[in-house]
């Protein structure tokens, strides 16, 4: 049985994830009408799911082993995909791995085992890159007879790159989240596994760069990811707003970005409200900081006047909704706590 994920035209849908897809099957089609191939992928590559794994993202004509070869033991180990990937931007065909590299394609695993058993004789990989030469997937195509894959075809599909390098982007929706963000805003993507990632357009910066305090804390505590804002002071006591904005496959993108201290409060005083956050008293918060219950009183008073407050429950209403809180709950490390 054919495996297809073509959308049908009347599928469309106002959810982003489906449009997307939605946009995707759209292209993809329009491209196998024009160049008249019987079988198609477009597979992306994840570049947090630090594998050499693709995913397809719109097929048809292909049975299912072929698709997992694909997206698997062919981008992994088959010549042809090595030279597609590093050395010829071109849709590649199989005339051209014989012809300009001196490989006969039908030798290679793929076309003794799946391709030319299903009818295949001739075929195409085409690896995508967005504009700052980052990959991120490619596109197979097959014809069942050799005269079929023309330079014309070839040309034809190779006008569609920058769409479908798009279309691949695993990143784009943090990318395009990112660029509408503060300008003074550092940015890192990080997956549920774990493993962070760089947008070329945005730094992550000295505290979301590799070795970064804020960095390793993120990776440390704040999982599982949903959405929050919060404040995070590093060593010199600069104020840093810290956004986590859950992306679309199980990724999220961080920004940051220095600020003044919110209704310029101290660090001292954003340290006892977030203990008035938690619900603790003044003796708690004067043992939790090791200072006196008097020292907190006066913390207390100066905090509700700067924020126009008039009571403990509004202070704490506010930080919540505001995201005064910090990334940590003041001298964790002694007594264990977390308001995570």
């Amino acid at each position: 049985m054919d495996s297809s994920v073509i959308v049908p035209w009347d599928a469309a849908s106002v959810d982003p994830r489906a449009q997307l897809i939605d946009r995707t099957a759209e292209v993809t089609r329009l491209i196998r009408d024009l160049v008249r191939c019987p079988a198609f992928t477009l597979s992306a590559w994840d570049p947090l799911s630090q594998t050499h794994l693709h995913q397809t993202l719109a097929s048809d004509g292909y049975h299912e082993k072929l698709l997992e070869h694909i997206n698997d033991d062919f981008v992994k180990d088959n010549p042809a995909f090595a030279i597609a990937h590093r050395d010829d931007p071109r849709s590649l065909r199989w005339q051209d791995c014989e012809r300009d590299w001196d490989l006969w394609f039908p030798d290679t695993l793929i076309a003794r085992e799946y391709l030319i058993p299903s009818g295949f004789h001739e075929g195409s990989t085409m690896c995508l890159r967005l504009p700052d030469g980052r990959y991120v997937g490619a596109i197979h195509m097959n014809w069942t007879a050799s005269s079929a894959a023309t330079d014309e075809r070839r040309e034809i599909t190779q006008r569609f790159r920058p769409i479908l390098a798009e279309l691949c982007d695993r990143l784009r929706t943090p990318r395009l989240i990112a660029e509408g963000v503060a300008p003074t805003s550092f940015a890192l993507v990080i997956s549920s596994s774990g493993a962070a990632f760089n947008l070329l357009a945005r730094a992550p910066g000295p505290h979301l760069g590799e070795g970064g305090e804020l960095r390793q804390l993120l990776l440390k505590l704040l999982r599982p990811w949903t959405p929050r804002r919060f404040l995070w002071s590093d060593d010199a006591g600069q104020c840093h707003r810290v956004s986590i904005i859950p992306c679309q496959h199980n990724m999220v993108l961080v920004t940051e970005e220095t600020i003044p201290w919110p209704y310029d409060l101290s660090l001292r005083e954003i340290q006892v409200l977030q203990l008035v956050a938690t619900g603790a008293s003044n003796p708690q918060i004067a043992e939790h900081l090791f200072v006196s219950p008097r020292t907190v009183s006066t913390h207390i008073e100066h905090i509700l006047a700067k924020m126009e407050c008039v009571s403990r429950a509004q202070l704490a209403a506010r930080a919540m909704s505001e995201g005064l809180l910090l990334a940590q709950t003041p001298g964790k490390r002694a007594r264990g706590l977390d308001v995570w």
